[in-house]
């Protein structure tokens, strides 16, 4: 085996097996990225308590999350399903055993920890603790990331949870009756999607019949809330849990360009995943090439730390890229539960009859003090009985009432095989062979191929539900949805699967391209009604402005035709605010209305009161800003230096006008809807409270609480004051005042210095906890005089270059989400030209050259070529060595 380690630190492993370079693969990686491997799979197999202990009450908890999620179980049932001599098992037995070879060099003094791996020191020296790599531990890693894109008992306990909250807060009859049909609208805030219509194939045989079902009335039951609120332990923990991969705002873009519209005449495609940005990145170059020795394998991309093969990029025929697709493929369902008689076990009522729980026993492993003994409640046709969570320990359920999770994700399926045949594929129909093994965790495949195709595939299980899970009515607020709590009585149950011609796909479109965003693909939510349809994909999706300016900007490039890959990765770093471009012009009119009544009092009456409460030197400054915002151009640079010398007079107007609305957003959503968040307890996410500001704002009889006599939503008016009535103009014009006086008193009184670089920040926080202070992986290196808040960054919520920092914190503007990858691929007759750029660096290593290497092409949003055919490897070999099997 050849290994040739290239200039960017990519090792390019030729061997003579899938085995060989699975095992090669397993040992290099792990020499790199092994104490972020060994904290990951802490995390999700439960066992991080075991390294920590008492210390850390969170350790705890998330491990009680992951044992009740039940990664590893679910891992331990998907190894021995796999046939012995499959390409997966091969795989997966040859990447444990090249980590286990590094962990033996730990073990055996040959290799050391690097700085900032200090918490696993002490578990070098103890045996029980320091364990061996297994094919398991890939397995739950895999399956957790899917988790971490597909489960969501989360979203569905909390819609419930709001819809109970606003019916009490505001019953029927009450202006703000529609809040929840407002604040968890179902729509996106643009009507732009991948394709119209479902399918290529119609609607199916039984799409008619199901249809006239979902038209039969059904009761809402909802939960009990005190069931609800039992949950809520759980779901703080499991949210954090998640929050290794990403918070609310991960996502990813990739799209694809017919070679009928390119420069070259090949197709294009372009891939960047949105998760968490730790040090060192969540994924890690290679490149795998059996084929000189007769093989199949000659694929380079990212791996997913902990997980052998390529999870993303392209071989010597195809590319490939993921987005999230979000279909529904989880519910939760509120069960009733029965004490079991004469000592037996508690029953739960199902389609008549009770049905005997099963206990699971999980037993955690804490350091300095004793074991925890888990015995979760199993509902053998549903799933693990959410338990209630107190300091990280499991109560006894005391409720006759419960919640169940049924989440694809606990059923065995095999998606490193979907991989490991994307990573040999040659055509258009191996890739969609390779992917009919992806059944968990629904993504929206791109795949371009050297003969010029380019496709679309959304291939996963996706559950059929009873037609009496479909009743919800978004206008009434009426009926059973998936999207919420379910009744466990057997009436709402999975009924099948979705047949394959029937998921969102595509292939060689006309328009010439091909482009997801984690958006609704299909349309099915643009009447605000996703339970409708012909066939039920998902409910929550992304609020549409990454797939907008995607779609704007491809229809542009393939009209003009020549598209380069300089074009796909222009695209993206595109960093136009697109809340900013729709909402910035109002906030200009409203200022001048402002210093309208402010110099003829009683133009504009609504806006009197704000005048004469403000101060002369508010108003001027309100003035200052909206001049400034008239002149933005809606691009949002970080106008400061990045290292690269000065920005130019216009970036620095451009960044000012960016800090200026990006501070007055979020007080403005204060202003408008706090008081109803104060009376139901509840904080919509930053998507739905973006949607319902923009149409406040823009086109506000669209809302439920749109007010015929009042010509607005109720929503602008304050439920904390009396005597008065509160306007848009009126809060917005505060905003812009409130906003302004933060970045004064945050940057000073000269304005040219709010700059949003200084606000808009990204620090890259190793996963390993470190020792006390800050980790040495951490990035920029802690201690670093020119960027201490991390590296400044153009962009803001919603923008095609992810970088959310979200709506609820008017004092937060730093990110931690964004782009894993920026992959470009060129798919040639000859084979492929790519680019590429991670967020960080190969290496763990703090002091290592190749630690955050890639930082500075990531950054500067540049992507430099990948290496791939010999005579590039060899142009830029940095080192090699050859290994030989043992006994050789």
């Amino acid at each position: 085996m050849d290994i040739v380690v290239d200039d960017r630190a990519v090792p390019h492993i030729y061997a003579s097996s899938l085995h060989d370079a699975a095992l090669v693969q397993g040992y290099l990686m792990a020499r790199d990225r092994y104490p972020q491997m060994e904290i990951l799979k802490r995390n999700v197999t439960g066992q991080l308590a075991e390294l920590i202990g008492t210390p850390s009450a969170s350790a705890l908890a998330g491990d009680v999350s992951a044992r009740v999620i039940g990664f590893k179980r679910v891992a331990d049932r998907i190894y021995p399903a796999l046939s012995a001599d499959s390409p997966a098992k091969i795989a997966l037995d040859a990447f444990a055993a090249g980590v286990n070879v590094y962990i033996a060099e730990v073990r055996s003094g040959t290799s050391k920890l690097p700085p900032g791996a200090e918490l696993l020191g002490p578990m070098v020296s103890n045996p029980a603790a320091f364990k061996d790599w297994t094919p398991q531990d890939s397995l739950a890693i895999g399956r957790y990331l899917s988790y971490s894109l597909s489960y969501s008992a989360e979203d569905d306990t909390g819609l419930t949870q709001a819809r109970m909250a606003v019916a009490a807060a505001f019953p029927t009859g009450n202006p703000r009756a529609g809040l929840f049909r407002d604040f968890w609208a179902f729509a996106p805030a643009r009507d732009v999607f991948t394709r119209d219509g479902l399918s290529l194939a119609g609607e199916g045989a039984d799409a008619a019949k199901s249809r006239a079902a979902r038209k039969l009335s059904s009761e809402s039951v909802l939960p009990n809330g005190e069931v609800l609120a039992n949950a809520q332990g759980f779901f703080d923990a499991a949210r954090r849990l998640r929050e290794v991969m990403g918070d609310e705002s991960r996502g990813s873009n990739n799209w694809v360009v017919s070679g009928s519209k390119t420069a070259s005449g090949a197709p294009l495609l372009a891939n960047d995943p949105h998760l968490q940005l730790p040090s060192p990145p969540l994924f890690w170059y290679s490149h795998l090439n059996t084929k000189r020795a007769g093989g199949k394998l000659d694929v380079e991309g990212i791996s997913l730390v902990g997980v052998p093969g390529i999870i993303l990029g392209f071989n010597d025929r195809i590319a490939w890229g993921s987005t999230t697709a979000n279909h529904d493929v989880t519910d939760v369902y509120s069960e009733a539960l029965t004490p079991g008689a004469n000592g037996g076990p508690d029953t739960v009522l199902f389609k008549g009859k009770q049905v005997p729980i099963e206990i699971i026993t999980e037993t955690i492993k804490v350091a300095g003090r004793e074991d925890v003994v888990l015995k979760l409640e199993h509902v053998p046709h549903h799933g693990i009985i959410i338990p209630t969570i107190q300091n990280g320990a499991v109560v006894p359920r005391t409720e006759n009432r419960a919640l169940s999770v049924r989440w694809t994700g606990d059923e065995v399926s095999n998606e490193i095989a979907a991989f490991l045949g994307l990573n040999a594929a040659a055509n258009a129909a191996e890739a969609r062979e390779a992917l009919e093994n992806f059944k968990v965790g629904a993504q929206s495949f791109v795949v371009a191929t050297h003969t010029g195709d380019i496709f679309w595939s959304t291939q996963s299980r996706l559950p059929v539900r009873d037609a009496r899970a479909l009743t919800y009515d978004p206008v009434t607020q009426t009926g059973l949805s998936p999207a919420m709590v379910l009744p466990g009585d057997g009436s709402c149950e999975w009924v099948g699967e979705l047949e394959t011609q029937f998921l969102p796909q595509d292939t060689n479109p006309s328009k010439g391209f091909i482009a997801t965003a984690n958006n609704d693909l299909v349309g099915t939510t643009k009447d605000g009604n996703p339970f409708n349809d012909a066939h039920y994909i998902g409910f929550k999706y992304d609020v549409g402005h990454r797939i907008a300016r995607i779609t704007e900007r491809l229809q542009t490039l393939v009209s003009k035709g020549g598209v380069t890959p300089e074009d796909m990765m222009a695209l993206q770093g595109d960093h136009r605010s697109p809340l900013g471009a729709l909402l910035a012009p109002k906030f200009v009119e409203v200022a001048k209305r402002v210093q309208e009544e402010r110099s003829t009092p009683g133009t504009h009456p609504e806006l009197a009161d704000l005048v004469q409460r403000s101060t002369s030197a508010d108003l001027d400054v309100l003035q200052q800003v909206a001049n400034r915002l008239a002149a933005w151009t809606y691009e949002t640079p970080p106008g400061v230096n990045i290292g690269d010398g000065e920005p130019s007079e216009a970036e620095i107007s451009d960044s000012v006008a960016t800090s200026i609305f990006n501070a007055s957003v979020p007080r403005l959503i204060k202003l408008a809807f706090d008081d109803e968040i104060s009376a139901i307890r509840l904080r919509p996410a930053s998507g739905f409270m973006a949607k319902v500001l923009q149409l406040a704002i823009l086109n506000p009889s669209k809302l439920a609480t749109y007010s015929t006599a009042q010509g607005d939503t109720v929503l602008w008016d304050d439920l904390s004051t009396t005597g008065v009535v509160e306007t848009r103009d009126e809060r917005i014009a505060a905003s812009m005042i409130l906003g302004a006086n933060y970045l004064r008193d945050k940057l000073g009184a000269d304005q040219t210095q709010w700059r949003w670089g200084k606000l808009h920040t990204v620090k890259l926080v190793s996963l390993v906890p470190p020792a006390p202070g800050e980790s040495a992986a951490t990035i920029p290196a802690p201690g670093d005089t020119t960027f201490p808040n991390g590296f400044p960054r153009p962009g803001d919520n919603f923008v095609v270059d992810a970088s959310q920092f979200g709506l609820s914190d008017p004092e937060k503007f730093s990110y931690e989400n964004g782009p894993v990858q920026r992959l470009v691929v060129e798919m040639t007759q000859e084979g492929p030209r790519a680019w590429n750029a991670l967020p960080g660096g190969q290496v763990f290593d703090p002091r290592s050259p190749h630690h955050a290497d890639e930082m500075e092409h990531w950054r500067r949003n540049k992507a430099p070529a990948l290496y791939f055919t010999d005579a590039e490897v060899n142009a830029h070999r940095a080192s090699s060595i050859s290994y030989a099997p043992a006994g050789d």
